[in-house]
């Protein structure tokens, strides 16, 4: 399993590590949204506090294949090129690779234990949608640099309605720094993770949102337990079976 799917599938968890004699154990809490800062080159990604880095394709739209130096999680992303240069981008490390468009060579979509994303286009037809979710994607990446916050009912309408179409997880584009109460919006309607690209955030403000989505917690299931309202024509039904008279029953058989 790639490490983007390992994490993806401990959101909001506690991670333990240090087992056995001897060992020191340790604890880790999984962010409930991931950070992922969009780069043009490996040096970009210094000193930025992020969880993943998406290193862009090349001129070309093919995979580079630079190690994002010091990163835990990083992929690229394509658009154009051949299955050499993904192979040579997984060689060097990479973790998975973002489809920018349908141009990109079809060996994305291959079966191996990198993990695949896909940008998804904001007039994408009901067709195409159900051919996205039956793709080996993990997750799909969403335009919401149109997003003004805070949020209002509309906005937050507007987001659910492309996720109801998919299933997998969804890393949402943003440019703005979405405060405690949007975040927990964002969390709730099914977001996995806020994408920035490179430099459009101050390391202040990158802190600062890194700080309060370690506030988060998961979100809350809702109980299904609870009082089933009847449909209608139930309760006569039910009133009728109660007055018929079952000893006529009885000498149906005699």
């Amino acid at each position: 399993m790639s490490k983007i799917s390992e994490r993806l599938t401990k959101l909001g968890q506690t991670e333990r590590s240090g087992f056995g004699f001897g060992a020191r154990a340790t604890s880790t809490k999984v962010p409930v949204i991931l950070i992922g800062v969009s780069i043009k080159k490996v040096s970009d990604a210094a000193d930025v506090d992020a969880d993943l880095f998406i290193l862009a394709a090349d001129s070309k739209g093919a995979a580079q294949a630079t190690a994002v130096k010091d990163a835990e999680i990083w992929g690229v992303s394509i658009s154009g090129g051949s299955s050499k240069e993904i192979d040579a981008a997984v060689e060097a490390g990479a973790d998975f690779v973002v489809v920018e468009n349908e141009s990109a060579p079809g060996a994305a979509l291959r079966d191996d234990d990198t993990a695949k994303g896909f940008v998804v286009s904001a007039d994408v037809t009901e067709d195409r949608a159900k051919a996205i979710e039956a793709a080996p994607f993990e997750f799909l990446v969403l335009d919401g640099t149109g997003l003004k916050l805070p949020l209002n009912v509309g906005s937050v309408f507007d987001v659910q309605e492309e996720l109801a179409r998919y299933s997998c997880h969804i890393f949402l584009k943003v440019t703005e720094v979405p405060d405690q109460i949007n975040l927990e919006l964002l969390r709730d309607i099914g977001i996995s993770a806020l994408i920035y690209d490179g430099g459009s955030i101050s390391s202040e403000d990158l802190a600062t949102l890194r700080k309060t989505i370690d506030l988060l917690e998961p979100k809350k299931q809702k109980s299904s337990a609870g009082a089933t309202i009847p449909r209608a024509g139930e309760s006569s039904a039910q009133d009728d079976d109660d007055d018929h008279d079952h000893d006529l029953d009885d000498d149906d058989w005699e």
